[in-house]
């Protein structure tokens, strides 16, 4: 067979595959632990996202480049393409939920609605999560349709092309939505530090750049998983800028370790720490800290919302 022209350009590593099959299924089971335990159904798409990943690398065992079948080379490469969207949706949605839980005020406008703002977001956070995850469903709808011009192109090098470029318009969409809500997350720590520090909320000297333990627990976590999500985003540019028979996309050893380790690890981060365990002493320290500040201070007390309102609104 024609290496040129086929659409799968190694053999399969089946103890590659098997092994991060392995992994990507036991992260969805402590997922589906933790959603269980704590009722965060919105949360969902991180189990989901977790185990679509890992049925697409075991499709992948059975994948043949000399034979191989459309309709499974398009199934696995939707779900490990496209699925780590689910773990960008869950980073997204978790950010909303830090900013209830580390501002006292936010919550308490109802009139304000969905569009309330809070002075650590510049993006209402209630809307943060919408706004990213649309861009979310678009970027996956035409890697989606990407991954179906690269299977239905087999014997067509054209059609094939135009789904190399589709691919890369789709990654590229998607990488810069998260490298902006990388920087809005970061412009709210800055400003979350910046308060802190000059109020002295946090005066107990277990605090680090005045953030307490919890906050900046979730805070490294975010950051964490973002940096591996921007790592796989990086890969997935450069692999199809290099086109059909670009050297990235001929080997398989760098999809294991630049996608599927660092998307393992990007949702690995939250199987040790469950973040709506962490909101909820967040809200607590930050709702007993503010009404300290404002009896010390004398200004007027502030009506605050629950603890469990702001944690998971």
């Amino acid at each position: 067979m024609d290496e040129k022209y086929s659409i799968l350009k190694y053999d399969p590593s089946a103890p590659g595959n098997i092994v991060i099959g392995v992994l990507y299924a036991i992260e969805s089971v402590v997922f589906f632990y933790y959603l269980t335990r704590h009722k965060d159904k919105w949360a969902l798409c991180l189990p989901l996202g977790a185990i679509a990943s890992s049925i697409g690398f075991f499709i992948r065992i059975g994948l043949d480049p000399h034979n191989v079948s459309l309709m499974l080379y398009i199934i696995q490469s939707m779900f490990i393409v496209a699925s780590p969207s689910a773990f960008l949706a869950f980073n997204y949605m978790l950010y909303g939920r830090l900013i209830t839980a580390i501002d006292p005020r936010f919550g308490s406008d109802k009139s304000q609605s969905k569009m309330e703002k809070s002075r650590y977001s510049f993006i209402p956070p209630r809307i943060v999560g919408r706004v990213f995850i649309w861009s979310d469903i678009t970027t996956f709808l035409i890697q989606i349709a990407a991954g179906g011009m690269l299977g239905g192109g087999k014997n067509n090098l054209s059609l094939v092309k135009t789904g190399d470029t589709l691919f890369l318009v789709g990654v590229c969409a998607q990488g810069a939505c998260y490298f902006l809500f990388t920087a809005l997350l970061t412009v709210t720590l800055m400003r979350l530090v910046a308060e802190r520090q000059r109020a002295g909320l946090n005066r107990s000297g277990r605090s680090c750049m005045g953030l307490d333990k919890n906050t900046l627990i979730t805070a490294s976590g975010l950051y964490f998983s973002s940096l591996c999500i921007s790592i796989r985003s990086i890969y997935r540019i450069i692999e199809f800028a290099q086109g059909y028979n670009g050297y990235l996309v001929s080997n398989e050893v760098f999809l294991f370790v630049l996608d599927a380790v660092p998307l393992v690890l990007a949702i690995g981060v939250w199987a040790i720490v469950w973040p709506t365990v962490l909101l909820d002493k967040i809200a607590a320290q930050v709702r007993d800290g503010a009404q300290t500040y404002y009896m010390e201070s004398g200004n007027p007390q502030h009506r605050l919302p629950s603890i469990e309102s702001s944690a998971r609104n």
